[in-house]
């Protein structure tokens, strides 16, 4: 009844919300399965059969052990030369690596053939090796998968909220926003695309230098640590080691904005209208009557270059003004890779050019100047080659005129993964309508699904490796089988059952399995560290990192050495059949 419930458990991946039913079948089938295995362990394998099971598979004589010793003491060697310092043995890590990897494979094999019969030794090497490519596989699939995970979540954050036109009262959704479960942190932000470029030195012409577009963000310095990792990437130099890094706080504007009044109440979403403004009810006579009284160049920084709009802004001829203290400039952080194709340094002096200054062509490219207070580099090459961070008052100089209007706010979860259940809740409280709302996975979503598709393609493939396995561990038992006629006759005429003479098969099959899935386990890991051990340089403009990434997961090896223990289990069934239907008189016949 158990098997024949059992057949139901492939239902459990059909989705509860296609059928109930069917679903429900599967985790009965799964259930079943789990009960029928438990019985078959504990009524097949607490009795004689698993000491006739090890006799199968064990070898009979001891042949000498020298070679192995030799082969455990030289890996030893080896793994002890890693842990030296290179003033002592001048190797390079790669023939290391090869050499350490090979000498384990080669005492796992010694250790199998002086343990087991050569046959039964031969599929537990192939069983062992199938187990280490898939732990392998596995483990740099999720390295990357994690480490890309990483990366972006150091540099975006868990959910962002926008809206196509700006939000003037985000103040208010920051509040809001801060109020939901499952929010650790928000911060306004502002995306521009612009130019960048070193400023020229007086007498160098315009067209020496290298010019670059980038990504502008603008945040606040005051919030952003709450909603990004900026300041683990931020260096003081390209070099690392060259000063101590600087704060976020290190990025300053002397830029005031012009206060936007909230939209009408009817026109916002009705939690955010319900929310009540935290600088008070009239924080808006009161700002502007402050802004009204600051000095002109705080309000209107903007300068604008008196160039062809076909030329690039030659900044020492704006104003008259060429003697400008770099100190006194508004400050940005730029990526490794950007400022390293710019030849940038700390201190260096750079434009950002909005070259969509004006829609229709009348007026010249609006620029500004910065200075260098900070290198970052997230190891994304996406990021480290287009991204600059820049204070937030800045960038709505550039993209909102001076207004005091941003793009949209930034969320942190204290749990990144629950991102799509809180996106959910956004979009029935705040509506998609009017609103952007997009959590990590999906700003990514091509990427991830890349790194997926492949983990899975390779899985399967890998699986075959196991198959096969699983086929040698067939081989092995039928030839055990068919030499063993003699003696599995006599134990059928001593009384035992035809169930009894299966077991003992496939308690032989279960042994292989097992100890194959345990040599392959430890093969695995050793091949992980020396994977690891060897630091593996990847193209970053490729594959976006600098270094293939390792990452162990003991859920994921668990599954392996399920899927192994299975195979061996199914490829035990054909030859535990062929003994159990020998008759005795068949098996006495020649002896």
């Amino acid at each position: 009844m158990l098997f024949v419930l059992s057949g139901a458990s492939f239902l459990v991946f059909v989705p509860p919300e296609l059928s109930v039913e069917l679903a429900s079948a599967g985790w009965v089938g799964l259930v079943s399965l789990v009960l029928m295995v438990a019985w078959w362990a504990y009524a097949g394998f607490s009795g004689y059969e698993h000491f006739i099971g090890w006799r199968i598979v064990m070898r009979t004589g001891k042949p000498p052990t020298r070679s192995l010793k030799i082969i455990l003491v030289v890996l030893a060697a080896l793994v002890a030369a890693t842990q030296a310092p290179e003033a002592i043995f001048d190797l390079e890590k790669a023939p290391l690596v090869v050499a350490i990897a090979a000498a384990a494979l080669v005492a796992i094999v010694m250790l199998m053939l002086r343990i087991f019969a050569v046959s039964a030794a031969l599929s537990i090497v192939g069983i062992a090796i199938g187990v280490a490519a898939l732990i392998v596989v596995q483990s740099v699939a999720t390295g990357f998968q994690h480490e890309f995970e990483r990366r972006v979540l150091g540099v975006y954050a868990h959910i962002n909220v926008t809206r196509p036109y700006g939000i003037s009262e985000y103040r208010r959704f920051e509040s809001y926003l801060r109020e939901v479960d499952g929010v650790k942190g928000a911060s306004p932000f502002v995306y521009y695309a612009m130019a960048l470029a070193p400023v020229a030195e007086p007498g160098q012409p315009n067209d020496d230098l290298r010019r670059a577009t980038a990504l502008v963000k603008g945040i606040e310095p005051s919030t952003a640590a709450e909603v990004i990792d900026l300041e683990e990437h931020l260096a003081s130099a390209l070099e690392p080691g060259e000063g101590p890094p600087p704060p976020i706080s290190a990025l300053v504007t002397d830029l005031a904005l012009q206060p936007m009044p909230d939209r009408d109440d009817d026109r916002l979403p009705p939690v955010i209208a319900a929310t009540p403004d935290p600088r008070g009810e009239d924080w808006y006579p009161k700002a502007m009557a402050n802004w009204r009284s600051l000095p002109a160049e705080q309000k209107f920084g903007r300068r604008r270059a008196s160039i062809d709009d076909d030329e690039w802004p030659d900044e020492f001829a704006v104003d008259g003004n060429t003697e400008e203290d770099p100190r006194t400039l508004p400050t940005m952080f730029v990526g490794y890779a950007l400022a390293r194709e710019l030849e940038l340094e700390l201190d260096d002096v750079v434009m950002l050019v909005d070259p969509g200054a004006s829609f229709d062509h009348t007026q010249a490219p609006e620029f500004r100047r910065y200075r260098i207070a900070g290198v970052f580099r997230a190891g994304f090459q996406e990021y480290d080659d287009h991204l600059v961070y820049i204070h937030i008052n800045e960038l709505q100089y550039f993209k909102y005129r001076g207004k005091d209007i941003v793009s949209g706010i930034d969320l942190r979860l204290y749990d990144p993964y629950s991102a799509p259940e809180v996106e959910a809740e956004l979009r029935q409280t705040i509506g998609a309508d009017e609103y952007t709302i997009l959590e990590w996975q999906k700003l990514n979503a091509n990427l991830f699904q890349s790194i997926r598709t492949q983990k899975t393609i390779l899985t399967i493939i890998l699986s075959l490796v196991g198959t096969v396995a699983g086929f040698n561990v067939l081989t092995a038992m039928w030839t055990m089988v068919v030499r063993r006629n003699a003696e599995i006759a006599i134990i059928m005429s001593m009384g035992a059952s035809e169930g009894g003479v299966a077991r003992f098969f496939q308690f032989s099959g279960l042994i292989l399995g097992a100890v194959g899935s345990l040599a392959g386990v430890t093969y695995g890991l050793v091949l992980c560290w020396l994977v690891e051990l060897y630091g593996y340089s990847l193209d970053p403009e490729v594959y976006f990192i600098e270094q293939l990434p390792v990452e162990i997961s003991l859920v994921q090896i668990g599954v392996v050495v399920a899927l192994t223990m299975s195979i061996s289990f199914v490829a035990t069934i054909p030859p535990s059949l062929r003994a159990a239907k020998l008759r005795p008189v068949e098996g006495l016949r020649y002896e």
